[in-house]
């Protein structure tokens, strides 16, 4: 019952706040050209290319759009389901690792932390790169667990490359950069360099580049500017404009 009201304060009150600009506006109204137009391929923002950013939250609020209609709600639906899934990561990897008190305890620390319950709450890329760092983390955790079996071991391995491909479709290379840094320092720190053959490069970089890869060909090969729009903002900045 007490989780249950939880959950009911959780996504309460989402529909009763009015977008904030311009980043919730922004990240609200790409989307909802993607359904208006059936163009899920070229994000658009008031009509203008709009490539700042990977499209995946704009897919799912897309998808938000579609199932429940366009709203304050729907259109903040993917931060709050991105903000349950960090906190279920945290709270998994921390009673696998560490006992159930441990897994409970992290997950009621990360749920009730200002930030994390506040972007939560509004529409913009922070939160969902954030969980999908985060889950990155805590699957490879799971994986280097003592007891884990080889195919538990590969699984957890495959999530954390999955996670990966996700975090950089939420918000570009930090997706892949932020957690191949942490885990390069941890090794760096404790000298366990063995890690590197438990990653299974054969099946999860693959997979990485599956996941990740065929949205910017496929964006290449309408517009033609791949390298310019990812590597560099400003030439994003000056195209978009020009397509007005």
């Amino acid at each position: 019952m007490l989780l249950v009201m939880w959950l009911g304060l959780w996504f309460a009150g989402s529909q009763y706040r009015s977008l904030l600009e311009p980043d919730e506006g922004r990240y609200a109204e790409v989307p909802r050209e993607m359904v208006a137009s059936g163009n899920w391929v070229t994000p658009r923002y008031d009509g203008v290319l709009f490539f700042d950013k990977p499209a995946l939250q704009y897919w799912g609020t897309a998808l938000a759009y579609e199932a429940f209609g366009a709203s304050n709600w729907s259109a903040r639906l993917w931060g709050l389901l991105t903000g349950l899934l960090g906190m279920l990561a945290v709270g998994w990897a921390g009673a696998r690792a560490f006992g159930r008190t441990a897994g409970i305890s992290a997950a009621l620390v990360l749920g009730s932390s200002l930030l994390w319950v506040v972007g939560s709450h509004l529409d913009t890329l922070d939160l969902g790169v954030s969980a999908f760092l985060g889950l990155s983390l805590c699957t490879f955790i799971l994986a280097q667990l003592p007891d884990a079996s080889t195919r538990a071991q590969r699984g957890w391995m495959l999530l954390t490359w999955a996670a990966m491909a996700a975090a950089f479709l939420s918000k570009g290379l930090i997706g892949v950069v932020f957690p191949g840094g942490a885990l390069f320092f941890y090794m760096l720190w404790t000298r366990q360099w063995h890690l590197l053959k438990r990653m299974h490069w054969l099946s999860g970089l693959p997979l990485l580049l599956v996941l990740a890869l065929p949205w910017f060909i496929a964006l290449n090969l309408r517009h033609g500017q791949f390298l310019d729009l990812f590597f560099h903002p400003p030439a994003v900045h000056a195209l978009s404009h020009r397509s007005r």
